[in-house]
């Protein structure tokens, strides 16, 4: 063992091969926006410490808001974001390839890719209920949005643009594998995102963190522990004021993300809960 750590030094293989001997599967964390997401990773994160990735969301808009050649305005924002959601793909398969053992962040994949690295690698991710989950991102991006989801116009010129369209079906657009470009309100579209869902080795659900924190457990081996989700998100919804046109056109533009959250909701949150009721009945 210590010959083999030496070695591992002098090659500069070192993090890696112990990584490799510390973790024994990967796992991959499919960052939905707005979905108590930040926690989960920074419980994540703690665990491996040696083999982390974080695919940062505010440098991969810069990026390709500089291949763009264009300030970000309203105009232009979804074009420069939908470019970073492919960066932001392109580098999970890299790190993927790579063997880190913890990825997390905002990046689209599909079955194929779930397909491609099972064998050594847990996907994971968290669903929320589609209109609560656009209300939440709707104000955290009139709020500044974090840099890069800035919206600077009024709630209905917003609601009309694409980007608002992309921003109803985010379950399609993260785990249909389509591209940014395609449509994501077509029926093979939903069935691709449920398709890819059906393949993860576990799905949580915002009101049900607690049983999400069990199932990492459970998943990896070691205790994982998710605390609040985003403090200032309360004071957020309190700000947003939407009138009854506003939330009938948010409801159209969640469709597809609500056809394939109630269909996770029936197909997984059972199993939760029957998992709950055994383990009670265990005691």
């Amino acid at each position: 063992m210590l010959r083999d750590t030496l070695r591992d030094l002098k090659n500069g293989d070192a993090p890696k091969r112990l990584a490799d001997r510390l973790y024994e599967r990967g796992i991959v964390y499919v960052h939905v926006p707005k979905c108590a997401g930040s926690s989960v990773e920074r419980a994540l994160r703690s665990k491996y410490r040696l083999s982390r990735k974080l695919m940062d969301s505010e440098a991969s808009f810069s990026a390709a808001a500089k291949e763009f050649g264009a300030i970000p305005d309203d105009d232009n924002r979804h074009a420069i974001l939908q470019k970073a959601s492919e960066m932001r793909r392109n580098l999970l398969h890299y790190y993927l390839a790579k063997g880190v053992k913890c990825i997390t962040g905002h990046a689209p994949l599909g079955t194929n890719t779930i397909e491609a690295y099972r064998e050594t690698y847990d996907f994971v991710t968290v669903l929320r209920d589609p209109e609560q989950r656009f209300h939440s991102h709707l104000a955290y991006n009139l709020n500044g949005g974090g840099g890069h989801g800035a919206i600077h116009e009024e709630i209905d010129s917003f609601l009309a643009r694409p980007r608002a369209v992309t921003m109803g079906a985010l379950y399609v657009k993260y785990f249909s594998g389509l591209s940014m470009n395609d449509d994501f309100s077509t029926r093979a579209a939903i069935e691709a995102s449920q398709n890819a869902l059906e393949k993860m080795a576990v799905i949580g659900f915002v009101d049900a963190m607690e049983d999400f924190a069990d199932d990492l457990t459970c998943l990896t081996g070691s205790q994982i522990s998710i605390g609040l989700h985003n403090p200032t998100e309360k004071s957020r919804k309190q700000a947003l004021q939407l009138n009854d046109a506003q939330k009938a056109r948010i409801k159209i533009l969640v469709a597809p993300d609500r056809e394939i959250y109630d269909w996770a909701r029936k197909r997984f949150f059972t199993a939760i809960k029957s998992t709950d009721s055994a383990k009670q009945n265990a005691v």
